[in-house]
């Protein structure tokens, strides 16, 4: 099974921002925001997306098995974009909540080094439980290293 570099495997736990899209079968795109995101030792990668905010997409997901996931970190704007297979929508689970965890404040820790408040973000977002969360579980196809300048669009070699 394919996966990601350790040194992008890394780049997800260090509070990235992360994107994540879909298509429906008739091709409409679907967006929403994840909230954390992690590999497993198997390759797969697995991410929590809002399960109201993101019905749409988890929809899409569901009906394609496709997803394409961007992880930009704030602080530097190194980007890494994976698209993958076999991606499949399940109910958060227990022994997410610290990964959960430790992603949010990460993120929350790289945005608040732009003015954002944690009030403020908690305002809006509410508080996060994993009852509020799908996961969504897939394998890499293909990476890129998104990162702005001369590099930008360059493959990322998969691991076996």
């Amino acid at each position: 099974m394919a996966r990601l570099p350790g040194i992008w495997i890394d780049h997800l736990q260090q509070g990235v921002t992360l994107r994540v899209g879909s298509s429906t079968p008739e091709g409409q795109p679907e967006l929403a925001f994840a909230h954390g995101a992690w590999a497993l030792a198997d390759g797969r990668i697995e991410l929590l997306v809002r399960s109201k905010a993101g019905a749409e997409l988890l929809d899409a997901i569901r009906a394609t098995g496709r997803v394409a996931v961007s992880a930009g970190l704030p602080s530097t704007c190194r980007v890494l974009h994976v698209k993958g297979v076999g991606a499949e929508v399940l109910p958060a689970y227990a022994e997410q909540g610290p990964k959960f965890a430790h992603c949010f404040e990460a993120w929350l820790r790289q945005i608040e080094l732009f003015g954002a408040d944690r009030r403020q973000v908690n305002a809006v977002l509410g508080d996060l439980t994993l009852a509020d969360l799908s996961c969504v579980r897939f394998t890499p196809l293909a990476a890129w290293d998104q990162t702005p300048g001369p590099g930008a669009g360059q493959p990322i070699d998969l691991m076996p």
